[in-house]
């Protein structure tokens, strides 16, 4: 019995452990799951069926028709006192299968393919977009996340430091050398500490809770996640950086793209300038015509049809004009972009720079703090100090250890938005 007592503990504990992630499981779990990217990834869909429906029309047609037609008035004529003679029955009916090929068409049908072609090209693009973008945001909220936790152990160091000084400070009240005041001071100091706990491991919750969004999860699912140790990141030049958002971010693609579009729009206004001309071919099957009296008939008929319009009161030109002013209003919104693009790599770069100089200088403050602190206990206990000199000294040194965790995961997460905003921003991305 005691043994079974025991397997049955093991299981209960394994079956109820928290799921320990690390930063690429999270952005593959926000891949699979999140909502924005199975939009994305349906637009693709759709882009591909298009282009499937567009490369179609260059090819031949076969259709089929029905016609019938009741005469209701079909008296018949007559002729030299015979007749009345009916060329035709009462009723109607006519089956046409005609087959109708593209022959010119002034590359309207390639310019159309083409434009759907690209579409669907510049919605793979907008999908490694929306990958780049959810990459970052996962990024962020699991650098939170760790961040959240060292201020919850920050908090818990701090009360673990008040503690030592209360037991120092009643000790030294029994021996006479300090005022009951010490050990008041230094309660209250403690009470104010529980509530930075409760505010950290809230902001703990909190964090974890905007993942548990991210990921498509319940808000409420239970983790932990893996701390990233590694602290400096592969360093360029920030013409390296320039140079490759320019070339790299998928914007700019997506907006290559655009452009393109555009222009083959304006080919395929063009294209009404020229005659359509296309190839039919008719089988038809008749009954009650002339040539099919009380019995059903066959006949076929072939040809070419060439349409044009001769006179449209300059609506062609007028639309090639309009499709001109859209396209060069693209290309400034291209240039704009390319110009916030640099601005947004310039912005990051230097974010970036600044994040690795905060962490020189917190570390440099740790140290500070731990000295003061050290100071301030010796002098305490030689009497030469207050025990508001203590509890000062050790929130400093909590505050020194925070603000270095702070610019640690703010270091991390300003390179992430440097990669992001220079396109390089990918799955293996660390």
């Amino acid at each position: 019995m005691r043994k079974f007592l025991i397997v049955l503990s093991i299981i209960f504990s394994i079956s109820f452990a928290e799921e320990i992630l690390n930063l690429d499981d999270c952005i593959k779990i926000a891949i699979e799951n999140n909502l924005k990217i199975k939009i994305a990834k349906n637009k693709i869909e759709q882009a591909f069926y298009q282009k499937e429906i567009a490369i179609k029309y260059l090819l031949p047609s076969l259709s089929l028709s029905f016609n019938y037609t009741h005469l209701g008035d079909n008296e018949g004529i007559i002729f030299g006192g015979f007749g009345p003679l009916k060329f035709t029955e009462d009723n109607l009916y006519t089956f046409t299968f005609t087959l109708k090929q593209p022959l010119f068409t002034g590359k309207k049908i390639e310019r159309m393919y083409q434009i759907a072609e690209e579409s669907y090209e510049k919605s793979e693009i907008d999908y490694e977009k929306q990958v780049s973008d959810l990459i970052l945001d996962v990024k962020k909220n699991y650098f939170n996340i760790l961040k959240a936790k060292r201020f919850v152990e920050t908090s818990k160091k701090y009360k673990e430091n008040l503690e030592k000084h209360l037991i120092n400070a009643k000790k030294m009240f029994e021996q006479g050398i300090v005022t009951k005041v010490d050990i008041l001071k230094t309660e209250v100091a403690l009470k104010n500490v529980e509530t930075k706990i409760i505010e950290s491991e809230n902001y703990l919750k909190l964090a974890k809770a905007n993942l548990n969004f991210i990921l498509n999860r319940n808000l409420d699912y239970q983790f932990e996640v893996e701390d990233i140790l590694e602290l400096k990141e592969e360093k360029k030049d920030y013409k390296w950086w320039i140079e490759t958002g320019l070339k790299e971010r998928k914007e700019i693609k997506s907006f290559e793209k655009i452009i393109s579009i555009y222009q083959k729009n304006i080919d395929i206004e063009k294209s009404n300038l020229y005659p359509q001309i296309y190839f039919f071919f008719n089988y038809n099957i008749e009954r009650g015509t002339q040539s099919s009296l009380e019995k059903w008939d066959t006949n076929w008929n072939t040809g070419i049809l060439l349409s044009y319009d001769i006179w449209n009161w300059g609506q062609t030109k007028d639309k090639i004009k309009k499709a001109e002013r859209e396209k060069e209003e693209v290309e400034n919104q291209y240039k704009l972009l390319k110009n916030s693009i640099e601005i947004e790599i310039k912005n990051a770069y230097l974010n970036f720079i600044a994040g690795e100089n905060k962490i020189e200088e917190s570390k440099k403050q740790i140290e500070v703090a731990e000295e003061n602190l050290r100071v301030a206990e010796i002098l305490y206990k030689e009497g030469l100090a207050t025990t508001t000199d203590v509890i000062d000294a050790i929130t400093s040194l909590t505050e020194a250890k925070n603000n270095y965790y702070n610019a640690l995961y703010e270091y991390k997460t300003a390179y992430s938005e440097l990669e992001k905003v220079s396109g390089v921003l990918k799955l293996e991305a660390k």
